[in-house]
């Protein structure tokens, strides 16, 4: 059964979730607005229809973003996942069904049913995932925190990702701390990169693998926070959905520093990585803010960045 799905967001940020029926299938839980592909239908003609039936909308841009198989014991599902940009008219309960605006910190993913916790992920991260500039000694730690500082100060950025391996153990767990700090202040999540047992001298954070760590896991990690990945091409995406992580940074998709010698993805390549994933994916390698509109309609979850976000 194919299943198409709306994930919606209010002016103020807000995401539209309904409830199911007390006499259906998984009773009583939260869901986001879709229904079933009739036979021959698209996933998006499938969406187009059901949000004009069930919220009396007109669906303007929407852009698939997830791709979820689940077996349930009674059936299995496909959920075809799309971000809803832009839609024509007012949101109402045209079937008589519980509609509500959540703000996504709130959204638990125990509420709903086992197939929709990757749309839950996606309905909860930021557009940008901030990746800390790594200071050339110990003695640089203080300036790059700063810059971090004010560039949190700002706004807009909803995860930081601390990232520097070029320092040892102690300079690493300074720079992290003084990063979480300022981090906490503007409530921002931290995800750690690097090894897991650096992460115990840490507060509770969440944990970003390499993809050489994340290649050495056979099955999911304990993390108190986001556990994410970065993959280069399909096998490790595959990894990091079968493992499975929160969702991946895939690039890079133009030249990038960090990266040098390495082709870039491109939009239509970065796309086709991105295809059928089952976990957001964000886009890593040259981009900036303004590339946002971009990527997303390639179905990336946002943009990940040093210096094309701190700058």
């Amino acid at each position: 059964m194919v299943v198409a799905v709306g994930l919606l967001r209010d002016g103020a940020g807000r995401v539209l979730v309904g409830r199911r029926s007390a006499d259906g299938h998984l009773p009583n839980l939260q869901e986001f607005p879709g229904g079933k592909c009739a036979a021959g239908e698209g996933a998006h003609d499938a969406l187009v229809r059901e949000l004009r039936e069930e919220l009396g909308i007109d669906v303007l841009a929407g852009f698939e973003i997830l791709t979820i198989a689940h077996d349930y014991p009674d059936r299995s599902v496909l959920l075809r996942v799309y971000r809803v940009h832009a839609w024509k008219g007012e949101v109402e309960a045209r079937e008589g069904q519980v509609l509500d605006w959540v703000d996504p910190g709130l959204l638990d993913a125990a509420g709903f049913p086992a197939a929709s916790r990757a749309i839950v992920n996606a309905a909860r991260l930021p557009d940008f995932y901030l990746i800390s500039p790594e200071p050339t000694g110990v003695r640089a730690i203080d300036s790059e925190v700063e810059r971090v500082e004010r560039r949190l100060a700002r706004g807009g950025i909803g995860l930081l990702q601390i990232r520097a391996p070029g320092l040892k153990r102690s300079a690493f767990l300074e720079y992290a701390v003084a990063l979480m700090d300022s981090a906490t202040r503007h409530g921002v999540a931290t995800l750690v990169n690097a090894p897991r047992d650096w992460l115990d001298s840490l507060p509770p954070a969440g944990w970003h693998l390499t993809e050489r760590r994340l290649m050495s896991l056979s099955e999911r990690p304990y993390c108190p926070g986001w556990l994410a990945a970065s993959i280069h091409d399909r096998r490790g995406l595959e990894r990091a959905m079968a493992l499975p992580v929160d969702f991946v940074v895939a690039g890079p998709v133009k030249p990038t520093l960090t990266h040098p010698g390495v082709r870039p993805l491109g939009l239509q390549g970065f796309a086709g990585l991105r295809a059928g994933a089952s976990c957001p994916v964000y886009a890593l390698g040259g981009l900036t803010s303004h590339d946002l509109r971009a990527v997303q309609e390639t179905g990336a979850q946002g943009i990940a960045a040093i210096r094309g976000l701190l700058e």
